[in-house]
């Protein structure tokens, strides 16, 4: 089997022509250069080098593998490079999965941007998924990483580790000529008889949980009227005056004729953003990713005013562990 190391002496050898020469340009000295040309001459079967004391000169096999030489090394470099830069970071893949809510909030923008910035040699992959199906595709390898909430009735596995990165008050879309929206804030508690617009139950998102206990703790279950997998729809339908419904605060880009925001005067209305990993990965592209987050938690990058809402401690949780 070729020796890299003996076809590099080789090459240096077939362009000098002078072992000295090739040994100190070489950094070694030309014993070894011998040996590693014997032993390259060896392995192919063919001599590549006519040896007189008075000078060297190359075989016609010498001459062939001369030709090819430069080129195997340069691919040889070029495996080595793809190698470091996979193993670093430079390369390669990133998986995302997010919300559909999740992708209004101006953190994601913010963070992808980032990534990009610094690795725009890796390709992101964006996986617009549930909260629950992001959690399953992280232990699955599906994703690399994922941006989601997590249900407080459902741990998530021991296997991830999930950080707050947004905290973001949930206001009340509905529309401008709701009695409601006289209001400068209102209570969960007044939409007691209130018809709902929501996701279904089936669409594993989390806000379907989290609105339910809202209202539960309130001593009502919500009346849902209508159901809607994405949160455009949900803040459209509302424009029809079929129902209120409840988003986070960031859907209020959603500009919709007709549609009005109103905050809640509860101090429990609010909802959290996290960025989930596998515990332990040492995946490099992932480690940034994360890193990046950190940085803009800690810039309060995406975070809604300090009147709306409090900042998330940037502590990590390995959950369920």
């Amino acid at each position: 089997m070729m020796n890299i190391r003996h076809l590099e002496y080789f090459a240096v050898l077939a362009e000098e022509l002078h072992f000295r020469r090739s040994a100190e340009r070489l950094g070694i000295t030309q014993a070894p250069l011998s040996l590693a040309i014997q032993a390259l001459e060896e392995s192919l079967g063919a001599r590549l080098f006519h040896r007189t004391r008075r000078s060297v000169s190359l075989t016609e096999a010498g001459i062939a593998l001369a030709a090819q030489a430069p080129a195997i090394l340069a691919h040889i470099e070029h495996a080595r490079e793809s190698v470091w830069q996979t193993v670093s970071g430079e390369v390669g893949r990133l998986r995302v999965g997010f919300t559909n809510a999740s992708s209004l909030s101006p953190v994601f923008p913010q963070l992808i941007h980032a990534y990009r910035k610094q690795r725009p040699k890796v390709q992101v992959q964006l996986h617009e998924l549930p909260s629950s199906r992001q959690l399953d595709a992280l232990e699955a390898r599906e994703i690399d990483v994922a941006l989601l909430r997590l249900d407080a009735q459902q741990p998530a596995p021991s296997s991830l580790v999930l950080t707050p990165l947004v905290v973001e008050p949930l206001v009340l879309a509905m529309h401008a000529g709701h009695p409601l929206a006289k209001a400068a804030k209102v209570r969960i508690a007044d939409l007691r008889d209130e018809a709902f617009i929501a996701y279904p139950r089936s669409a594993g998102v989390v806000m379907f949980a989290q609105i339910h206990a809202l209202c539960a703790k309130r001593g009502f279950e919500p009346k849902i009227v209508q159901e809607a997998q994405q949160a455009s729809t949900l803040i459209g339908l509302t424009a029809t005056g079929l129902g209120v419904t409840i988003v986070p605060a960031s859907l209020n880009a959603i500009a919709v004729p007709g549609v009005v925001f109103r905050d809640f005067a509860d101090t429990d209305t609010t909802t959290t953003l996290y960025i989930g990993h596998r515990y332990g990965d040492a995946n490099s592209r992932v480690k940034l990713f994360v890193e990046l987050a950190g940085t803009l938690r800690e810039q309060g990058a995406g975070s809604p005013p300090a009147t709306m809402g409090k900042k998330v401690s940037a502590r990590k949780r390995k959950v369920g562990g």
